[in-house]
């Protein structure tokens, strides 16, 4: 290389204070090319460099491996987002899990559920006992009183000194002699008017109206008990009551007030039916009790008005009628006034009117 071609030739001067650092840089080495000058030409005071081109840097093995990395997570997020929920639900081992948390809480439904009704059905039963057991009691009572004998009143004897001294005489039973005379005079109670009879037709007489009164009885009775039979058809809650008395008004006003139940309660005013005081004996030998109200359920009694406002206050009406009901039960459901309290202002004010 001539000066000549230094001149048309594009150059880059370096200080030469700096060029041995740039020197010394090993990467560097081959990018500086010290120009040649003729022998007879003295040295240039500067360090000629013909380019000075920063070259294009290639990443390491490392980079590689990180960017590789980097792309593989990419590549497999994206395929997880699109296919891996639909891979997932049809895994075996998602099916299994889904199994058996359903099979899981189906048990834990069936368990709460027999739990329930294993409730129900002792309080069913405890009710049951507690019923049977009153009319055991009342039975018993009634038995007792009606085994008691009943003390008659005693009739006085007459004392022989005070037996009137008139001077009368019975002749024959029938006749009195008086003073010498004989004076016909017949007993109150004697029927007999003179005639003589054959057999004994008096008794016969008696036993006739006794018959008469026990066949009247009888068919009272037979009716009755059809007409006890065709109210216990009406519905399965039958109330009977009677339209003065303040308990029977208090049982049908928690029962048709505070309560939607279907089919509706049958009332039944005993001092309003023709046959009230037969209706009630019959209840009393079915049920054990004579007086009103008298709930029943299915032929069942639950009590009277005490015993209903018990069951209401404890929140156990409509258990204990799903439980007596059975299938004739539609439906049984609380209003919503005695939800919120109502009920209490109601219970008063019926209270106040009794």
């Amino acid at each position: 290389m001539t000066l000549g071609d230094i001149r048309t030739t594009p150059i880059q001067f370096i200080d030469v204070s700096v060029a041995p650092l740039v020197l010394l840089q090993p990467h560097s080495l081959h990018h500086l090319r010290p120009f040649r000058i003729s022998s007879d030409k003295p040295p240039l005071p500067f360090l000629h460099l013909t380019s000075l081109r920063q070259p294009a840097t290639m990443p390491s093995g490392r980079q590689f491996k990180v960017i590789g990395l980097v792309t593989l997570l990419v590549v497999l997020a994206l395929y997880y987002v699109t296919n891996g929920e639909q891979l997932t639900h049809e895994s075996e081992f998602y099916k299994k899990t889904v199994k058996a948390m359903e099979h899981k809480k189906t048990a834990a439904e069936k368990q709460a559920t027999y739990v329930k009704e294993k409730e129900t059905q002792e309080r069913i039963e405890r009710l049951q006992k507690e019923h049977d057991a009153a009319t055991a009691t009342l039975a018993t009572s009634e038995s007792t009183e009606a085994a008691a004998p009943v003390p008659r009143p005693q009739k006085q004897k007459p004392i022989v000194g005070d037996a009137p001294t008139s001077g009368e005489k019975s002749v024959a039973g029938r006749k009195k002699m008086q003073d010498g005379k004989i004076v016909d005079k017949k007993p109150a109670t004697d029927n007999d008017d003179g005639v003589a009879k054959v057999g004994n037709v008096a008794s016969k007489t008696s036993s006739a109206s006794k018959g008469d009164s026990e066949e009247t009885e009888s068919e009272e009775d037979h009716e009755v008990e059809t007409e006890l039979n065709d109210i216990l058809k009406k519905g399965p809650i039958i109330v009977f009551s009677k339209s003065y008395c303040p308990f029977s008004k208090k049982a049908k006003h928690i029962l048709l007030d505070l309560y939607t139940i279907s089919p509706k309660p049958y009332i039944v005013e005993l001092d309003q039916h023709k046959l009230g005081s037969g209706l009630q004996d019959a209840l009393l030998k079915s049920t054990g009790r004579r007086t009103v109200p008298n709930v029943l359920i299915n032929g069942k009694s639950i009590g009277g008005g005490d015993d209903v406002q018990a069951l209401h206050d404890n929140d156990k009406v409509i258990d204990t009628i799903k439980a007596m009901g059975g299938k004739r039960i539609v439906s049984v459901e609380k209003n919503q006034d005695a939800e919120s309290g109502g009920h209490r202002e109601t219970r008063a004010e019926v209270k106040f009117k009794a």
